[in-house]
């Protein structure tokens, strides 16, 4: 069976890396959507932010994944989240630093970073961790399945750049050897990797492509993204990358001495791998599951497709010819801390054969996980707020009282008539007074649909910045005829990705904002942190049941059990044309 790692053979000159050292430390970690982590609802979207914990020694090391979906270099300094990694560094921690892909993404100028800027941005990474005496590796992004082999150049060229060469690679090397800190090439890494293996198994174990019943959050299958997400297999070839790329920057002489003496216990944290082998009982070729090398602990996918090896499968086996799992799939299990191997049952083939192996090398303490950042606010803080129950056409609705963070100064209040849940934010009349509502997504969607409900009863249009995550946009908030009166605005094409997310409003004129009362998505489980949905009750006869039958797509279900129209007086009678009161930055 093919090895799918095969060139990751550790050279001799690494075996003087000691081992003994018994330092702790916290690595940080910033990125993009390949990076992130997601929530259980996504699996097996991973980000390799996610499962890279296991590749250290789970004694000495911690993982903080601080990464997230759609940010450049610029947009993550920009959002504050930079800052937010350094003020939980500590002297002798490891920041790494996957930016680059949403870089050359010139239809967005919050992230777009022209070439010549790119050095400016990335130099802050360094800048900082230089401030905190922690220790920084910058690495270039991974290559997508977008980029065609035979005319990807290592440099990102391709058309969504107009055809022009993006070199952020480059310059993220430049930036590297100008600090004297460490360097991963992810780019060609992942480029010479793909090169090896099948399209098929790129895009199918690789990326996020599935077919119709293999995962229960895409009973449908998914066939328009195998070209940029990766599922949790391809994140955990993308660690074994980051690890060998560790190794191989102790011989790199543009890092300095101090830098790589870091680098030497980094090193000497790596945990041990241990062999998996897959293979089938049948002669023939198939797309299965490659061999490769795994720590213990560390997230383990076994795949074979439908009408591989031209059998029809009964299950798969361990090296015991113990059945594991009847399905073709077999996920959610980790690598034990021993070589293993797995037999893919076909009808019709050779009877198991037991593989001899020893006992587990579990370790005696500790356990390493990757933990996401700690959340500022408590639970008790945060659900100060009625939970809101959407319609069919609206499944997802917030009540926008109370914000998590707002200034100058603001107020919920409930003075005026007709507002849905706790009150709403008034917003104070300066140019940049914010409010900042702490979001979660339990879906990733790159086309969602947003209305914000709003009364305003200034005779001038208020124009705000919307950012609902990595995205803004300017909304202009029309005269609704009173202080009482309340209307709806649209947003289309609205990102989200399945993690957590800010959606901020910022005023962009002197008389402030509007009155937000309530935001509304059309792709559900969207809530604020530290919600939950409302229950309705069981019972068939209840006026609960009786008033939701009736509810249309601008009605919304308190837990009053009573109706309101959530989307305000519309103009004319009619939904407001898209793209009339808002425009994409």
């Amino acid at each position: 069976m093919k090895t799918i790692l095969k060139y990751f053979a550790v050279a001799a000159l690494f075996t003087s890396v000691a081992v003994s050292d018994t330092t702790s430390f916290t690595i940080h970690v910033i990125g993009d959507s390949t990076v992130c982590d997601y929530k259980e609802s996504a699996y097996p979207q991973t980000g390799w932010g996610q499962v890279i914990a296991p590749f250290f020694d789970q004694s000495r090391v911690k993982v903080i994944n601080y990464a997230i979906g759609g940010r450049s270099s610029k947009s993550f300094v920009n959002d504050g989240r930079l800052d937010a990694v350094l003020n939980a560094t500590q002297p002798g921690d490891y920041i790494f630093v996957q930016l680059g892909t949403n870089d050359r993404d010139y239809s967005k100028a919050d992230r777009y970073v022209p070439i010549d800027s790119s050095e400016y941005w990335f130099q802050k990474y360094v800048d900082g961790a230089k401030r905190k005496n922690a220790h920084i590796v910058l690495m270039s992004p991974l290559m997508l399945n977008t980029y065609p082999r035979n005319v990807f150049d290592n440099n990102m060229t391709d058309a969504s750049h107009k055809g022009k060469e993006y070199p952020v690679k480059d310059v993220i090397a430049s930036v590297a050897k100008k600090n004297g800190v460490p360097f991963i090439d992810l780019t060609t890494k992942t480029y010479n990797l793909y090169k090896q293996i099948s399209s098929a198994y790129i895009s199918r174990y690789i990326f996020k492509m599935f077919l119709p019943g293999e995962y229960p959050n895409y009973a449908g299958g998914v066939t328009n993204d195998g070209t940029t997400h990766f599922q949790e297999s391809g994140s955990v070839v993308h660690a074994q990358l980051i690890t060998e790329g560790l190794r191989e920057n102790l011989n790199n002489s543009s890092v300095n001495s101090s830098e790589k003496a870091a680098l030497t216990t980094l090193v000497g944290a790596i945990a041990p791998t241990y062999k998996l082998t897959v293979k089938a009982n049948v002669a023939g070729s198939g797309l299965i599951t490659h061999n490769q090398n795994l720590p213990g602990g560390a997230a383990l996918n076994l795949h074979v497709s439908p009408g591989s090896f031209g059998k029809r499968f009964q299950y798969w086996a361990d090296d015991d010819c113990k059945k594991v799992t009847a399905d073709s799939n077999y996920y959610k299990v980790k690598m034990p801390y021993r070589d293993i191997t797995y037999t893919a049952m076909f009808e019709g083939g050779a009877q198991c054969v037991t593989t001899n192996h020893g006992s587990e090398n579990v370790p005696v303490a500790g356990s390493s996980s990757s933990e996401t950042p700690a959340s500022s606010s408590s639970i008790s803080e945060v659900v100060k707020f009625e939970i809101l129950k959407g319609t069919d056409a609206w499944p997802s609705v917030s009540d926008m009282s109370y914000p998590d963070e707002f200034g100058p100064a603001g107020w919920t209040e409930s003075n005026h008539l007709g507002f849905v849940g706790k009150g709403f934010f008034n917003f104070d009349n300066s140019v940049s007074s914010y409010g900042t509502y702490k979001m979660t997504s339990y879906q990733s969607a790159s086309n969602a649909r947003m209305f914000i409900r709003y009364c305003n009863g200034k005779t001038t249009t208020s124009k705000m910045s919307v950012q609902v995550d990595a995205k803004t946009y300017e909304v202009e908030f029309k005269p609704s005829g009173s202080w009482d009166t309340w209307d709806t605005v649209y947003v289309d094409d609205v990102w989200l990705d399945a993690c957590d997310f800010d959606l901020k409003f910022t005023s962009l004129t002197s008389d402030g904002g509007p009155n937000i009362d309530v935001v509304g998505f059309d792709i559900k489980d969207v809530y604020r942190i530290g919600a939950e949905p409302v229950v309705e009750p069981a019972s068939s006869s209840s006026s609960t049941e009786s008033i939701g039958k009736r509810m249309d797509s601008r009605s919304v279900l308190l837990n009053q059990n009573r109706t309101v129209n959530l989307l305000g007086r519309t103009v004319s009678g009619r939904k407001m044309a898209p793209g009339k009161y808002f425009k994409t930055k």
